[in-house]
């Protein structure tokens, strides 16, 4: 009983502020995947804007043929698809693509509350139970649940007649969020952990992986045109370039819920470069890399996320490779 009513006088006062900060977080996440709800109802509207305004396939003759039957009068075809439904495909093409990059944006102004809540808990020396719990099912919501319906919703957009890689987009989308819960689990039961590493890449990072990639894929960058035509090319022209950017963001987003799970060690960046008293060096650092995200954020974004990404995996297989030549080295000195 009496541990009974300290739980219920715990639970009676929360840290506010890091709380709020949390739900913010959570917002974020939870408005992410409206704004990919609205992002399929514009494609579908324009889908069928599209098909409504295609004038019908009959030849001349045929049409001013007024004694044939079953021939449609080709005069209300002519007709402006502005004048005829007050809106027009491409104007909800266009809403669908300004609700899939806010779908993104949003995701961005979730890491910040992310990484806000946690520095001011500690900060105020409010570190709670309960907020750290409140941080994860958050996490789960923006990191892990946001993202993959942020990539199947770009499938869905530009495949839309592959009905059989459903199946397969959709394992997708399931493993990365599995992987994502199953990270956060990990991370709240980890104790005495170095706070400067993660273990396995941190669900914030493979959020921003898969969200800079959909903003790459939806961007128009020559070089990487040219890469998913020359993916097109050794295919024999079997899978057209719009689908090329479909199945490779589809197994990316698989690798990177997958590294969510392993034991790879990434720095944890917050921490060891913004924290304290650093370096003047790490301030002009800062300072150019914001720069070069005013210029092109798309693309800057995408290397940044990427590039900790690949050089946590480079610095992962050191680790492991000289940890197995010291093994193999202790062998030899007992054989």
């Amino acid at each position: 009983m009496p541990a009974n009513k300290s739980l219920r006088s715990n639970l009676r006062r929360v840290n506010v502020l890091p709380s709020l900060l949390t739900l913010g977080n959570f917002a974020c996440g939870f408005f992410s995947i409206v704004f990919c709800l609205n992002t399929l109802f514009f494609t579908t509207r324009a889908q069928m804007l599209d098909q409504r305004d295609a004038p019908p396939n009959v030849s001349l003759e045929a049409a001013g043929n007024p004694d044939q039957p079953g021939i449609p009068d080709p005069l209300p075809t002519a007709l402006p698809p502005r004048a005829k439904h007050g809106f027009s495909a491409t104007d909800s093409t266009a809403r669908a693509s300004y609700m899939l990059h806010w779908a993104c944006a949003i995701l961005f102004v979730g890491m910040l509350f992310d990484m806000l809540d946690g520095k001011i808990a500690r900060h105020m020396g409010a570190d709670s139970a309960f907020g750290k719990e409140l941080d994860s099912l958050a996490d789960i919501v923006t990191f892990g649940v946001a993202p993959p319906v942020i990539a199947i919703t770009l499938w869905i957009s530009v495949m839309p007649e592959r009905a059989s890689w459903w199946g397969q987009v959709m394992i997708f989308g399931v493993v990365y969020a599995a992987c994502a819960a199953l990270r956060l689990a990990r991370y709240n039961v980890e104790e005495g952990s170095d706070k400067n590493l993660f273990s396995g890449l941190p669900s914030p990072a493979a959020a921003g992986c898969i969200v800079t990639a959909v903003l790459l894929v939806e961007g128009s960058y020559g070089f990487m045109n040219s890469v998913y035509e020359w993916i097109s090319w050794a295919s024999f022209g079997e899978i057209p370039v719009v689908q090329v950017k479909a199945r490779l963001l589809g197994v990316y987003l698989l690798g990177v819920g997958l590294l969510m799970v392993t034991t790879v060690p990434f720095v944890h960046l917050a921490n060891r470069y913004l924290t304290g008293r650093k370096p003047f060096s790490i301030l002009v650092i800062v300072v150019l890399f914001l720069a070069l995200l005013w210029h092109e954020p798309r693309l800057i974004l995408f290397l940044a996320f990427n590039g900790y990404m690949a050089v946590g995996l480079i610095f992962g297989f050191r680790k492991a490779w000289r940890v197995r030549r010291e093994k193999r080295a202790r062998l030899e000195e007992r054989g």
